[in-house]
């Protein structure tokens, strides 16, 4: 089971007609995040653009996913987000909140509660 600052992305392949992004980890898993829920809201305006949210990739060390425009999303908060059971305890009660809109963060960085699953076809 994987731990905070042990989640590691190895490959990041996005779907621009879905606004999905399909992701591998080390153990071989791969799961998939929706981002439809984000596109043209505040920061994420750029990634209406499909040509833009084609530019998805593994972030430096694989501890995040990143797109042009400083757009970004920790690992840890993409893997916890699809398994919600292994989420340190603070994750889970965040998840529990209403969600906070993007726009209103004062930076590009986006935790947990902001993404959604998508299951694997």
């Amino acid at each position: 089971m994987p731990t905070v600052l042990d989640n590691i992305i190895t490959a990041a392949v996005a779907d621009p007609k879905t606004r999905t992004v399909a992701l591998t980890w080390p153990n071989g898993e791969k799961t998939v995040n929706r981002f439809d829920h984000l596109i043209g809201k505040g920061v994420f305006a750029a990634l209406s653009d499909r040509k833009v949210f084609a530019q998805v990739k593994a972030g430096e060390r694989g501890r995040s996913l990143e797109w042009p425009a400083e757009i970004d999303f920790c690992a840890d908060a993409l893997w916890f987000k699809t398994h919600k059971e292994e989420a340190p305890r603070q994750a889970r009660q965040e998840d529990d909140r209403p969600e906070q809109h993007a726009a209103s963060r004062s930076h590009r960085h986006y935790g947990s509660h902001q993404l959604e699953h998508a299951p694997i076809p």
